[in-house]
Parts: structure tokens; C-alpha cells; sequence
């Protein structure tokens, strides 16, 4: 199991520093986040892939992942064909990375929007954003993300119904808590997403009540402080052969690269 950090916490900063500090902090790999604007002077494409090429080897690290955007959500199929083609400009930079995993998203929540309605636009958008991702050798990894569809059995069923060989999924730890979900459903929600899990976005939190006291909300921590099984969770993982990357994706309080850090030694010490 590759240990490192999702790029994305460097927002504004020079992808070379999230490199450099990820070495730093003992990590050997980097999932980019290639959406404009996230790191300074930097356009991911397959022009500058050669140059972030460079960029890694001189800091050690691989490239384990590419963070790709899209959102088949849409009622207009026009609107799904521009999604993927937006998911496919970070397919076509992960390839020349020679990178083979993409982070992708099934759809965002909106007003009024209910996910079976949007069912058969997320099945029909990822099933032709594969289709096309197939001939660059790239897996797509839909994410556990936002609230439209973050729910294990779900996520798993979509997969299924998909029903190609390079679609699996991105398992964001924290963000099935984050959606609301109790300790009891975040188990279910593992084992459901656990045969397809490609790729990992390491998070832990704890579950606190809400100010009024009628609730509970789910706050992040560093990685191993929290309430999640992680431990457990990346074990049973490494148990079945996962050789992916755990890249950390601290969202917690106070110092983001000290947070980062503290969870990259939790990882490796969980490393096998």
C-alpha cells in the first residue's frame, strides 16, 4: 500500500511544495489535482504532463492518481456529453502521467433533485466516460462525495450497473459520516464499497452533538483520533490484496500541513 497525500490541501501553492512536504513527511506518492486555478502556474493537460513527470521523479514520489471533476446530474444529455468530456481532459493528462486511476464524481445534489431520477443519467455518463477512458488505460473512481449519493450499497450497486471493468471507486473514509451517516451504516457502507475500492482519501473524525443538542455532526480530526475503524478498515483492505494509494485528505482544525503529517505517520505505521 502506497502511502501519500491527496494535492488539493495545496490549493494556491505550487504543486512542487505539496511534493516537496509530502517527502518530507515520509509519504511516497500524490493523487494532482489537475482543476485549474489549484496550483499556482500549473494547467494539468497532456502538454505539462511531461513536466509534473519530471517534477515527481525529482522528489521521489509517484503519481497515484489524478482528481478528475464531472457531474451527471444533468436532465440535458448535451449537458452529460460536456461532463465527460470535462472528466475526460483529466483522463487524457493521466495518461500521459502514465498514471491509470481517475478520481471522478457521480453528480451533484440540487434542488428538488432525487437520486432515483438521476439514476439513469449517472449510469448512462460514467458508462460513456469509461468507454472512452478504456483506450488510455485508465480506471475511473467514482468517490463517496457530497450529498446526491453517498451512501455504500448505493455506490456499490451503481458500479455493478455500470458494469465495466474500469469503473470502481474512490473511497473518501470520512465522508460517509460527514453525509450524515451513523457508526453502525458507515460499517455497512465499508463492506458495500469494499470489493470496488480503487483508491483511498484517508479521513477520520469523531461524531459530536449539534449545538441545540437534536443531532449529531461528524467533525474531522487527525487520522487514527477519531472514531473511524481505520485501523481495522486498512488492514481488511491490505488482507485483500490492495495496492493502491492511501493518500491523506485532512480537512480537520488548526495547521493543515502539521495535520497532514500526523496522518501520514499514522499510515505508515498501519502500513503492512
Amino acid at each position: 500500500m502506497k502511502i501519500g497525500a491527496v494535492s488539493l490541501g495545496w490549493t494556491g501553492k505550487p504543486l512542487t511544495q505539496a511534493m516537496a512536504d509530502i517527502v518530507a513527511f515520509g509519504g511516497d506518492c500524490i493523487e494532482i489535482n489537475g482543476r485549474p486555478g489549484v496550483h499556482a502556474g500549473l494547467v494539468l493537460d497532456d502538454t505539462s504532463a511531461a513536466q509534473v513527470r519530471r517534477w515527481a521523479a525529482e522528489a521521489g514520489l509517484q503519481i497515484s492518481a489524478v482528481s478528475g471533476y464531472c457531474d451527471f446530474a444533468q436532465a440535458d444529455r448535451a449537458a452529460r456529453l460536456q461532463e465527460v468530456e470535462r472528466l475526460l481532459t483529466a483522463c487524457r493528462a493521466a495518461h500521459a502521467l502514465e498514471v491509470t486511476v481517475v478520481r471522478a464524481f457521480a453528480g451533484d445534489a440540487k434542488p428538488g433533485l432525487t437520486l432515483d431520477t438521476a439514476w439513469p443519467w449517472l449510469v448512462e455518463g460514467l458508462q460513456e466516460a469509461a468507454r472512452r477512458a478504456a483506450p488510455l488505460g485508465v480506471r475511473l473512481a467514482v468517490e463517496n462525495h457530497g450529498r446526491l449519493l453517498n451512501d455504500g450499497p448505493a455506490l456499490a450497486r451503481l458500479v455493478t450497473e455500470i458494469a465495466a471493468p474500469n469503473v470502481g471507486i474512490t473511497l473518501d473514509t470520512g465522508n460517509f459520516a460527514w453525509a450524515g451517516h451513523d457508526a453502525e451504516q458507515v460499517r455497512v457502507d465499508f463492506e458495500a464499497v469494499l470489493p470496488h475500492v480503487l483508491s483511498l482519501h484517508v479521513k477520520d473524525g469523531v461524531w459530536r452533538p449539534t449545538g441545540d443538542g437534536t443531532g449529531r455532526t461528524f467533525e474531522f480530526v487527525l487520522a487514527g483520533r477519531g472514531q473511524l475503524p481505520l485501523a481495522e478498515w486498512l488492514a481488511t483492505l491490505q488482507a485483500r490484496g490492495f495496492t493502491g494509494a492511501a493518500c491523506s485528505e485532512y480537512e480537520g482544525a488548526g495547521d493543515f500541513r502539521a495535520g497532514t503529517q500526523a496522518s501520514l505517520a499514522y499510515l505508515i505505521a498501519q502500513r503492512r
